[in-house]
């Protein structure tokens, strides 16, 4: 009861503080927990959203918005600072002589039995699409998108994601580079990869997928090299759910000759070859050509868990 009162009124505190301060000065302010990982999903703090609470809906969407604008702050931003309080009295608690261990992370696991169901529903409306080559397909991307953040070049993430999300990735990312900071991400691992759920609406094939990472997650200063934040000596284990989307209609090639599905980077208007650029236009005929149009790409991500060692 004590830990309740002090976070409400802690709460109604920074909340009282921020309608006092002018809209100028909220208008400067910038919020995400650090370390950040690709996509500012990390945090200095464990959590888990799974289970119980916040549920899948308090997960923070990457859709979200973290501006604060001249007119005051917008809803998500209410919900960061009740994260910021949950942090402040997580450290205060530690530091009075509470354990200092991560709590055990108890988020649902996707059973292998569930993603082979899953796997099976997809293949209903198309015959030649593999549980083990959208697995492989997402721990691969995994990689590459945390060594393309902590390299700070975004660009070889635009044909796997939709505009949108590597937009706002990118925008993230070139805060911190504003900042002089380099997000470290090291020792990767991907643990697990398994298939949560199938729909599918009028423009695309949605494929929700649970993701469990190993990563040393943190960050450092470009010019002096000193430590910002994070500890290059801990572990993460990230749990995240990534929503794959692709174009209604698209079905997965037969097998080629190594087994493998080979997916043809041709332009689906005029059938020329094609190379997805940040611009997205064909350069015989012209038109717009989105990611998703190819094959599975990145739509949304959704950080579950973390769990420090």
């Amino acid at each position: 009861m004590k830990h309740a009162a002090r976070m409400t009124v802690l709460l109604l505190a920074v909340l009282l503080l921020m309608t006092a301060m002018p809209a100028r000065v909220l208008a400067g302010v910038s919020l995400y927990p650090v370390p950040a990982d690709a996509g500012f999903f990390g945090g200095d703090s464990d959590f888990d959203f799974d289970p119980g609470g916040w549920g899948d809906s308090g997960s923070f969407d990457f859709g979200d918005s973290f501006s604060v604008g001249s007119g005051g702050f917008s809803f998500p931003i209410v919900i960061i600072i009740i994260v910021v309080v949950i942090i402040v009295l997580g450290a205060r608690k530690k530091g009075s002589g509470g354990s200092s261990s991560a709590p055990p992370i108890t988020t649902s696991v996707v059973s292998p039995q569930h993603s082979t169901a899953v796997a099976d529903q997809v293949r209903r409306t198309d015959p030649f699409f593999t549980e083990a080559e959208m697995r492989e397909k997402v721990a691969n991307l995994y990689t590459e998108m945390q060594y393309a953040w902590a390299s700070q070049n975004w660009q070889p993430m635009r044909a796997r994601m939709t505009d949108d999300l590597f937009s706002q990735m990118n925008r993230q990312l070139q805060e911190l580079i504003s900042r002089d900071q380099i997000n470290k991400m090291e020792r990767i691992s991907v643990m697990n990869v398994a298939l949560k759920q199938f729909y599918q609406d009028e423009q695309h094939d949605n494929l929700v997928i649970r993701l469990t990472a190993r990563v040393t997650d943190y960050t450092v200063d470009r010019k002096s090299g000193q430590l910002v934040s994070g500890d290059p000596k801990r572990e993460k284990f990230m749990t995240y759910d990534w929503t794959m989307i692709r174009s209604a209609g698209l079905k997965t090639p037969p097998p080629g000759e190594g087994g493998k599905s080979e997916v043809s980077r041709n332009c689906p208007h005029c059938g020329a070859p094609i190379e997805l650029t940040q611009s997205a236009r064909c350069e015989y005929c012209g038109s717009i050509v989105t990611a998703p149009e190819f094959d599975w790409v990145l739509s949304s991500i959704r950080g579950i868990a973390q769990q420090t060692i």
